[in-house]
């Protein structure tokens, strides 16, 4: 088993919204939030892909979406989606899963 599906079908993947995952900077710039372990994202233009996320990086692919657990489908459909099933302006998506906090 290759390491990019190890990490697609861990638990505790959850989806992540921009405005959580980037992180604004005291210079004002944006990096990625580093209370996440970021996996990867998903974009409308690619909407079976997984390519990973960085904010220096060029994108690599990491996995396919049928590779996830059922949760973290359902999360992607809710995220893209309204009630009434018409596509909202949202266009990505991201998934990680929240580090663990270290005990002082």
């Amino acid at each position: 088993m290759s390491n990019v599906n190890y990490s697609l079908k861990r638990k505790g993947i959850r989806l992540i919204d921009s405005s959580i995952a980037w992180k604004k900077t005291k210079t004002g710039k944006y990096r990625m939030n580093s209370d996440y372990d970021i996996i990867g994202k998903v974009e409308t233009t690619m909407p079976n892909l997984i390519v990973s996320a960085s904010d220096k990086r060029k994108p690599v692919y990491k996995g396919d979406v049928c590779e996830l657990p059922a949760a973290a489908k359902k999360q992607i459909v809710d995220h893209f989606y309204d009630d009434n099933g018409k596509r909202n302006r949202k266009t990505v998506a991201y998934l990680g899963i929240k580090k663990a906090r270290k005990k002082k």
